[in-house]
C-alpha cells in the first residue's frame, strides 16, 4: 500500500458487511465495468472491487445486457476453482442500481502481458499453461448445466509470475447452457471466436476454438493472428469461411500444431476440454532433475541419500495426481540403485519412497518395469510406456556417467581411450550375454601387458572403494 498516493488509497466505500474496503485507486476499466484496489478486513489482505453501473439507457434499451451483467455476479460467487480468479462476494444495490463484485487481487500480468514480455517462451511452459487453464474449462463444461464463457483469450488469462499459477478470469459474457438448447448471441473477441458462434445454436466448445487461438498466440508470440485484416468485419467473414491464421502453417512443433489443429477444427469434430487433457501434446513432461526433490531439501535425509543427489541422475513424470520422481546411481559394477519417490496430490507434502535395485546383466527395462513400478503404482497403460521411456533413459544416462568415470582414470593413467568394458555396459543391445562377454575381454586381450596390469590395478582400486562406499557412508 506504500505506493498508493494518499488520495489513491483513501477509504471510498464499505461492503455492507464492513468487511470489504475499496480505494480510490482504480486498477482497470472495461466497456461496463471499473476495478479498483481493495483491502479484506478480516483476512489482511489485498482484493479487487469491480462496480458495475447500471444505467437507466441500459435498463429501458438492452435489458439483455443488463441480465448478463447480473447473470456475471451470480455466477463467479458460485465457481470455485483453482484456475479460476476467486469471487468473495458479489452483490447488488438495488437503490443506486450497481453491481459489485470482489474477487482475488492478482498483482502479475495477463497471459497477454507475459507473452510480449517474453517473446520466446520454452514449449513446456506453454504445456503447463495448457493444462491449468483446459482445467478450468473442463470444470465450466462439466457443471450441470455447463457453464461457457465466451471470451477465453490471453487478456482474461492471469499468470503469477512467482509460481507460475494461470487462472481465468473475467466473466462477462458467459452463459448458463439450457438442457437442450443451445446458446444464441455473437460475444466475444474477433480474432477468438468460433465460426458457429455467428450461426448461433453453439454449446461449451466454443470456447475450445477460443482457447486454440491462446495457444497458437503462446508458441508464435503473435498477437494479432490476423494482421492481414484491418477491421473486425473481415475477420469475421475470414472465421466464417473456415480460414485459419496464416501464422498457424510457421509452428515447427508438430505435436504442438497437430494440437492447435484439434483446437480449432470444426464444430462435430472439436475434442471437449477433457479429451484435449489426454492429447501427446500435453503428455507427461519428463525433467533432468527435480523440482519436488530441490522443494523438500529441508526435509530429515541420510548422508547416503545427499550424495545421491548431488552424483545420481534424476528424472521426473507425473502420473495424474501424483510426481514421480526416478533417482539413479550406480551401486557397484553391475547393479543400479533406484528410489523412487512419489509426491501424492501434486503441490503436497505426503511423500513415499521405494528403492530398487536394477541389474545390468539380468535385468530388462521393460519387465522390471512392469514387475516393480507399474504393479505397485497401478499405472494404465500409457503412463507404463511413459515409465518404461524414463526407466530407459535414466539407466542409460547412469552407466555414460560411468562410463566418463572410467575413461577419467584411464586418461590419468596415459591408457588408450578406448573403454574395453563398452560393449558391456550396452545392455540393451539384443546380442546374448555370453557374445558381450565375450567380446569385452577380447578387447581387453588386445592390450598390453602393461596397460592389462594397469586395468587390473583399477579395477582393484574401484572394487576397494565400492566396499569401503557402503561403510563409510551409512544408510
Amino acid at each position: 500500500m506504500s505506493s498508493c498516493s494518499s488520495t489513491s488509497s483513501q477509504v471510498a466505500e464499505t461492503d455492507p458487511t464492513g468487511q470489504y474496503e475499496r480505494y480510490n485507486e482504480m486498477l482497470g476499466e472495461g466497456f461496463y465495468k471499473k476495478v479498483y484496489k481493495g483491502f479484506d478486513n478480516l483476512n489482511g489482505m489485498e482484493i479487487a472491487w469491480c462496480r458495475i453501473k447500471i444505467t437507466t439507457k441500459m435498463s429501458k434499451s438492452d435489458p439483455d445486457t443488463v441480465m448478463r451483467l447480473c447473470t456475471e455476479a451470480c455466477l463467479v460467487k458460485n465457481i470455485h476453482h483453482e484456475n479460476i480468479v476467486k469471487c468473495y462476494r458479489s452483490w447488488i444495490d438495488y437503490e443506486n442500481k450497481i453491481i459489485h463484485i470482489i474477487t482475488e487481487l492478482f498483482t502479475s500480468m495477463t497471459m497477454r502481458q507475459y507473452i510480449m514480455n517474453h517473446v520466446l517462451v520454452d514449449v513446456t511452459a506453454v504445456k503447463k499453461w495448457c493444462r491449468q487453464i483446459l482445467n478450468a474449462l473442463d470444470y465450466l463444461h462439466t457443471r450441470n448445466p455447463p457453464i461457457l464463457h465466451r471470451d477465453v483469450k490471453v487478456e482474461n488469462m492471469f499468470v503469477c509470475g512467482n509460481s507460475g499459477t494461470v487462472k481465468l478470469g473475467d466473466f462477462g459474457v458467459a452463459t448458463v447452457l439450457k438442457p437442450g438448447h443451445g446458446a444464441v448471441g455473437v460475444f466475444g473477441t474477433a480474432q477468438y471466436m468460433a465460426p458457429e458462434i455467428f450461426r448461433g445454436n453453439y454449446n461449451q466448445l466454443v470456447d475450445i476454438h477460443s482457447f486454440g487461438i491462446c495457444v497458437l498466440q503462446m508458441v508464435t508470440g503473435i498477437d494479432k493472428l490476423y494482421g492481414e485484416c484491418t477491421y473486425k468485419e473481415q475477420i469475421y467473414k475470414e472465421i466464417m469461411a473456415g480460414v485459419r491464421p496464416e501464422v498457424l502453417s510457421t509452428v515447427t512443433d508438430t505435436q504442438a500444431k497437430q494440437f492447435i489443429e484439434r483446437c480449432l477444427s470444426p464444430a462435430y469434430k472439436r475434442p471437449s476440454a477433457k479429451e484435449l487433457l489426454n492429447d501427446p501434446f500435453l503428455g507427461p513432461s519428463v525433467a533432468s532433475t527435480s523440482t519436488v526433490r530441490t522443494n523438500l531439501s529441508l526435509m530429515p535425509c541420510s548422508i547416503r541419500d545427499q550424495v545421491d543427489r548431488l552424483v545420481g541422475v534424476e528424472k521426473e513424470v507425473e502420473f495424474g495426481d501424483r510426481k514421480v520422481n526416478f533417482l539413479g546411481k550406480m551401486k557397484d559394477r553391475v547393479m543400479i540403485r533406484i528410489v523412487l519417490s512419489i509426491i501424492y496430490n501434486v503441490g503436497g507434502n505426503e511423500v513415499e519412497e521405494m528403492e530398487l535395485e536394477f541389474s545390468i546383466q539380468k535385468d530388462k527395462v521393460d519387465q522390471f518395469v512392469m514387475k516393480n513400478i507399474a504393479k505397485q503404482l497401478e499405472l494404465s497403460t500409457e503412463d507404463v510406456a511413459v515409465a518404461i521411456e524414463i526407466m530407459d533413459q535414466l539407466i542409460k544416462e547412469v552407466m555414460c556417467n560411468q562410463n566418463s568415470a572410467y575413461k577419467g582414470v584411464l586418461n590419468a593413467q596415459n591408457l588408450s581411450d578406448e573403454d574395453p568394458f563398452s560393449s558391456y555396459y550396452e545392455y540393451y543391445d539384443d546380442k546374448q550375454k555370453s557374445e558381450r562377454m565375450s567380446n569385452c575381454f577380447g578387447k581387453l586381450s588386445k592390450l598390453s601387458k602393461l596397460r592389462t596390469f594397469s586395468w587390473l590395478f583399477v579395477l582393484m582400486d574401484y572394487n576397494i572403494r565400492m566396499h569401503f562406499s557402503d561403510k563409510l557412508i551409512p544408510d
